[in-house]
């Protein structure tokens, strides 16, 4: 068991390991897209679902998804990525929020 809850904690972090600035490498942008929409929202990175990157025309990335909070609901969300790489931003882009 103690291993079982190893490799799930490397699974769920093996994104988060760029630090603020740095380039995430685009295979692992969607795991560290959940490890940031999971510490924004306090919820477990298994409680994050992420879509395909899209890439646009001047290099950025966005990722859409969404985090189920529980009794609280389901967020909808977007990562969104530099053209270099580097994470800029979580939005939350759930219909009908003021």
């Amino acid at each position: 068991m103690t291993r079982f809850l190893a490799a799930a904690f490397i699974i769920a972090s093996a994104g988060a390991s760029a630090h603020a600035g740095d380039a995430v490498s685009a295979k692992q942008r969607p795991a560290y897209c959940r490890g940031e929409v999971a510490e924004q929202f306090g919820a477990k990175p298994a409680y994050v679902k992420t879509g395909e990157p899209a890439t646009a025309a001047d290099g950025t990335t966005s990722i859409s998804g969404s985090v189920d909070l529980g009794h609280h609901g389901t967020k909808q969300i977007q990562c969104r990525f530099a053209a270099d790489g580097t994470f800029v931003d979580v939005i939350d882009t759930t219909e009908g929020e003021e």
